[in-house]
Order: structure tokens, then sequence, then C-alpha cells
């Protein structure tokens, strides 16, 4: 468009110069060819007069120097003066939060986390952030710091009492019936281990040795019984193995019995104070000269770090609960686009600066040559229109002040 209207002004001024030449000869010759030479002498006239005007502005037409080249010439001052317009009236303080107000930002930060992808982006960028920090975190440093008062709160913790309560926890009859049934299975286990047999086997042959030492005779008997150790062994072992069996059925004389000293041992243990002061003292020499600084390190090292570090779900998960509440809630909305707006507000009046700053520093980035390329480019168009419509509206004043006189010469003779 811009190379289409220079070779129409272009285009204009040739046909002025040419119709001028081509009617010289003809002038005087009637009224007709001098109203035409005047049309197009007036056309050449203003055609040239605007390029050069036009051409003076961005270089130096026909290499005359002065006055021209204006753009090059008073690049200081043009500087100064659209940093001004662009830094104090286009982009000030108070147009831009005129622009601002009339935004709901709350909502188009909204319509960015449900139809936009900014849900994942935002979580991609916020783990991306964390994860670099994580990265440079010095594992050992921390550990070596963070140590000592992990230890403190253990050392405060009051492990004496909760496990003096623990007791009584245990001592109730769900608890307590439980941890009877388990240690049951397990003694009735263990009576089948091979080891526990071998046990038994070794106690049975000292106890059966130890009764025949008392008498000769007992040693006949327990022949004449066929009572060998295994055969003694194998007779324990079944009525242990019944008596087992009838417990855990959870009745019976014997296992009442057994609930209800297990029940006295565990109360007799929840009220011990020389227990609760040994636990107290136990926990205090031993967390003492705990140190486990170097595990703590190792566990950051390899939870903390990575590609799937343990705090990466639950990052996510507060991230998403907030996005939803945020999309949710059109009171948290109002609040935050107001906060968002005074913080802008704030931020332009102490840092306007900036903007002059940036501006002042892009348009100096141009050369000459390319700020000559860059406005002519945005004003070419409209420039040029000058040319062709100095062409043309020099040729109708040369009509006119041809006709006022060849009027004004008729009307006095």
């Amino acid at each position: 468009m811009i190379l289409q209207k220079k070779y129409k002004a272009t285009l204009a001024l040739c046909v002025s110069i040419i119709g001028t030449l081509a009617v010289l000869p003809m002038v005087g010759r009637g009224f007709f060819w001098d109203l035409l030479e005047a049309a197009f002498l007036a056309s050449t006239v203003g055609g040239l007069a605007d390029w050069f005007a036009v051409t003076a502005i961005f270089r130096k037409p026909l290499g005359i120097s002065y006055r021209t080249d204006i753009l090059r010439r008073n690049r200081a001052r043009i500087m100064q003066a659209l940093v001004d317009y662009a830094a104090n009236d286009l982009l000030s303080a108070a147009n831009i939060m005129n622009v601002a107000r009339n935004i709901n930002m709350a909502q188009m930060f909204c319509a960015y986390l449900v139809d936009r992808g900014g849900r994942g982006r935002i979580k991609d960028v916020a783990f991306t952030v964390l994860s670099r920090a994580a990265e440079t975190m010095d594992t050992v440093y921390i550990a070596e710091r963070v140590w000592p008062a992990i230890r403190e709160s253990l050392k405060s913790f009051p492990l004496e009492k909760f496990l003096l309560r623990l007791f009584d926890m245990l001592a109730e009859e769900q608890n307590r019936a439980r941890i009877l049934h388990v240690a049951l299975r397990a003694l009735r286990r263990t009576l089948h281990d091979a080891n526990m047999q071998e046990i038994l086997m070794e106690n049975i042959r000292e106890v059966r040795e130890s009764y025949e030492r008392q008498a000769s005779l007992r040693t006949t008997v327990i022949q004449a019984m066929d009572l060998s150790d295994a055969r003694l062994k194998e007779i324990a072992v079944r009525h242990i193995d019944a008596y087992l069996a009838a417990m855990l059925k959870g009745e019976g004389e014997a296992y009442e019995r057994l609930a209800a000293v297990f029940r006295e041992i565990l109360h007799s243990l929840g009220k011990n104070d020389s227990l609760k002061q040994a636990i107290a003292a136990w926990k205090k020499d031993s967390f003492e000269r705990l140190d486990l600084s170097a595990q703590f390190a190792l566990w950051l090292e390899r939870n903390v770090k990575g590609d799937a570090p343990f705090w990466r779900e639950p990052l996510f998960l507060l991230l998403d609960a907030k996005m939803d509440e945020f999309i949710e809630k059109k009171s948290l909305q109002r609040r935050v686009d107001a906060m968002f707006k005074n913080l802008l507000e704030s931020e332009l009046h102490d840092h306007h600066a900036v903007i002059t700053q940036m501006v002042k520093e892009r348009l100096e980035s141009f050369s000459d040559d390319e700020l000559v390329a860059f406005v002519e480019s945005r004003v070419d168009d409209d420039l040029q229109m000058i040319r062709i419509n100095g062409s043309v509206v020099g040729a109708m004043a040369g009509m006119l002040l041809f006709l006022i006189a060849y009027l004004v010469e008729r009307a006095v003779g």
C-alpha cells in the first residue's frame, strides 16, 4: 500500500511536468490552452514543493542540507518528545489504571485456569521453581542445623506418660483380649517349632534323670510303662496344645484367671512411678546421645530432591484446592481483583520511572537509519497523500487564479 501511494504521488508529479512541457508551445493560442498551462504549471509547483517538504523530513532532497533531514538533525529533541508523550501521557499511571479498572482480572484468571490450561502450567511452574530450590539445598548443612531442634522436640515429648497411658489402654477388655489371643496363638505355633521341640526334649530328659536318681525302682516303672523321652514329650505337647486351644476360645475359668492376671499387670504398669521415672531417665540419656543427622541428611537427599520428591503430590493437591476455591468463590475473586488492582496502582506510582526508562532505551536502540525507516513506515502513506493532494490542489488553484485574472483583465479592458 505504501509503495502504491508513493507511485501514485510520483505519477501525479510526472503528469504535471509532462503536461506543462506539452502545452507550453500552445500558450497564447487560446483560452483553453492557457487554462491548461496554468493548471499544469501550478500542479507541478505544488507537487514539487510537497515532494521537497516530505523528502526533507527523512533525508536531503537533491543534496540540499539546509533545513532538511529533519529526523536526524532533531533526533534528541524528537526522542525526548516521544518519551514524554509515551511515558507521561499515553502510558501514564492514570491512563493505565483507567483501562485496568474496567477489566475483571480475577475473571480473566479463572478463564485462564479453566479454558486455557493455566492450572497445569501453574503446577508445573511451581514444581519447577521448588525443585530447583531443592536441588541447591545443602542437605548435610540443613540436617546438622535442624537435627538438634528435632532432638529437643523428642526430648520434650512425654514418652513416659504416653507409655503408661498405653498400658491403661491395653488393659481395656477389647485390647486385652486381642493381645491374649495373639500371644496364645504365638505360643501354640512356638510349641510345634523344631527348636522348641529340642528344648522340651532336653528338659524332659533332665527331669526324668533327676526323678530316676531319687529311687532305682522308678527307672523300672518308667521302662515298664514305655515312657521314653520322646513319648513323654509327645504327651506334654499334646496336653499343652489342647490347653492353649481351649484358652484361644476365650472361655473357661483358666482363661478368666489369665485375663485377670494380665489386666492387673497392665494396670500396675500404668501406675508404676518407678517405671515412669526409669523411662524418663532412659529417654533423657538416650536422646541426649542420639545423633541421626547423617541419616536425616540422607533422607532429605533421597526424598526432597529428584523428579519425584515426597512433597510433589501434596503440593499439587494444595494448588488444586486453592484454585478450585478461587474459581468457586465470587467473594474471593472480588477481593483478589481489588487487591491486584491496588497493587498495580501502587507499583505504577512508585516505579513509573521504569516505564519512562524502558521507552527511552527502546527508542535509543534505533540507529538514525532505523529510526527514519521506522517513522517512515508508519506515516509515509499519509505523507504521500499530501504529495498527491499538492498536485491536485495546485492544478485547481492554478485554474482558479487564471480564471480570476482572465475575468479581471476582461472587466478592466
